[in-house]
C-alpha cells in the first residue's frame, strides 16, 4: 500500500510541476502584456476623454499596435534611423538605463537574426550530453577560445524553450541543419513532433 501511495503522489507531483513549467511562460507573458497595456491605457484614457467626452475601451490597445506597427514600417526610414542612433548615444551615457536597453537590443537582433553572427537563425546540432547523442540548438556566436574557433550553441529545453543550456564548442564539431529557426523551435517544444521523416545537415 505504501509503494502504491507513493507512486501516486509521485504521479501526482510530476505532474503538478510539469504543469506549472509550462503556464509560467504564459503567467509571465499575460503580466508583462497587462503591466504595459495598463500603464498607456492609464496614460492615453485621459487624453481619449479629454477629446471625445469619455473612455473608449480598448482604444489603447489599438494605438499600441499602430504605435509598434508604425515603428516597424518607418525602421528603414533614415531620419529615424538617425532619430535612433542619437537616441542610442544619450541612453548610452546613462548608467543604469544603458544596461537593460543594450541587453534587451542584443536580445532582439539575436531572435530577429540581426546579428552579424547568425543570432538565433542558425539552427544547429551538437554531440550533447555525450557522443553520439545530438541535441538541436542555435549558433549565436562565435569567438576565439584558447587559439581555436569555437561557437556559443544556446539549446533550448522542451517543452518550454525559454530556458536552455549555453555551451562553447569547436566549430569543426558543429552541424549546420537545413531547416529554418521557425521549423527548428516547433521541434523542440513539440518534443520531436513535426521533424518529418528526416534531418539532414548542409555540407560545408
Amino acid at each position: 500500500m505504501d509503494n502504491v501511495g507513493k507512486k501516486i503522489y509521485e504521479y501526482i507531483k510530476k505532474r503538478y510541476i510539469l504543469g506549472l513549467l509550462l503556464l509560467f511562460p504564459l503567467a509571465v507573458t499575460y503580466f508583462v502584456v497587462s503591466f504595459a497595456f495598463n500603464s498607456l491605457d492609464s496614460i492615453l484614457q485621459p487624453v481619449f476623454r479629454w477629446i471625445f467626452g469619455n473612455n473608449i475601451p480598448g482604444a489603447s490597445f489599438i494605438t499600441l499596435f499602430v504605435l509598434v506597427f508604425l515603428v516597424g514600417a518607418l525602421s528603414s526610414n533614415r531620419i529615424v534611423k538617425s532619430s535612433l542612433k542619437v537616441f542610442e548615444i544619450i541612453v548610452g551615457k546613462l548608467p543604469l538605463i544603458n544596461g537593460v536597453y543594450t541587453t534587451s537590443k542584443q536580445v532582439s537582433t539575436a531572435f530577429s537574426g540581426g546579428g552579424k553572427k547568425g543570432g538565433f537563425s542558425q539552427v544547429v546540432a551538437i554531440e550533447y550530453p555525450k557522443d553520439n547523442n545530438w541535441t538541436i540548438g542555435f549558433l549565436t556566436n562565435v569567438i576565439n577560445f584558447d587559439g581555436e574557433e569555437h561557437g556559443f550553441v544556446y539549446m533550448p529545453s522542451t517543452p518550454v524553450p525559454n530556458t536552455g543550456w549555453l555551451s562553447i564548442v569547436p566549430t569543426n564539431k558543429i552541424k549546420h541543419l537545413n531547416i529554418s529557426a521557425e521549423k527548428a523551435m516547433r521541434i523542440i517544444v513539440a518534443g520531436g513532433l513535426g521533424a518529418g521523416d528526416s534531418l539532414s545537415s548542409v555540407k560545408e
